[in-house]
């Protein structure tokens, strides 16, 4: 939710029209501990995954594909301290079918009773509006 009203906020300050809807992609739920990402049809589009093997699960590596190489040492940083409890919250790139779309990820992991991520649900929003598409 936090996500989505700063994406909000943002798009009043740009001046624009649009609904916070008209850039919202999807949502995710990663089973940390068998290592399930599960998405909805949406999410899956934008990563180039297939939306019912999204249904079904797909392991982390398989979204992983689809960040842009300058990008993924971040992300992958910061879902290791998302894992430790602190919150997600990333700007990065996202390379399919040839086009590269800028998204915010934002999420939370919920941890075991020793500290252990368990669950790392999250939202997605397309971002690309405000960012530059000419970086590779």
């Amino acid at each position: 939710m936090a996500a989505l009203k700063a994406a909000e906020t943002d798009l009043r300050h740009c001046g624009t029209d649009s609904r916070i809807e008209d850039f919202f992609v999807g949502v995710w739920d990663w089973d940390v501990v068998n290592d399930q990402i599960y998405s909805d049809s949406s999410f899956a589009l934008m990563f180039g995954v297939d939306a019912e093997d999204a249904a079904r699960g797909q392991p982390l590596n398989v979204w992983l594909n689809a960040i842009h190489p300058n990008d993924l040492d971040t992300v992958i940083v910061d879902i290791e301290k998302a894992k430790r409890g602190q919150l997600f919250s990333r700007e990065y790139r996202i390379v399919t079918k040839g086009e590269t779309h800028w998204v915010h990820a934002h999420g939370k992991c919920t941890l075991d009773k020793d500290g252990n991520a368990v669950r790392f649900p999250g939202a997605l929003l397309d971002i690309s509006h405000r960012r530059p598409t000419t970086i590779t």
